[in-house]
């Protein structure tokens, strides 16, 4: 009987130990990062609010700012998680995004911040 049960035991600690975790170690670590965008070609104040729905249904971003409408440009700040989205996604989500005006058309656009060159 006691080779029953110790055969048993070691059967069972066989499967169950696949399973104890240490498949997730090796994934990338989660981090909430916030990344800050700017915006152009925004021409009323419902394009803003489109896009922070836009964002806000994709998975892995937690939260999106925007500051109000300066001449076409607004500037958005999202939290989002690192190991389920990046920087350049949320953006081509952004340029993604239906115009209010029309749906077919595409209107906003990120601006990229170059480097300044510095004189010597």
């Amino acid at each position: 009987m006691k080779k029953i049960i110790y055969s048993f035991a070691a059967v069972l600690a066989f499967v169950i130990s696949p399973f104890d975790g240490s498949a997730q170690t090796s994934a990338s670590p989660d981090s909430v990062k916030k990344a800050i965008i700017k915006v152009v070609n925004l021409h009323c104040n419902n394009d803003m609010p489109t896009i922070k729905k836009q964002l806000l249904n994709q998975d892995g971003i937690d939260e999106v700012l925007f500051t109000d409408i300066s001449g076409t440009l607004s500037t958005f700040t999202v939290s989002y998680h690192s190991s389920v989205i990046n920087q350049e996604q949320i953006e081509k989500s952004i340029e993604g995004t239906p115009g209010c005006d029309d749906k077919n058309e595409r209107p906003y656009k990120v601006r990229k911040e170059t480097p300044r060159k510095t004189k010597k």
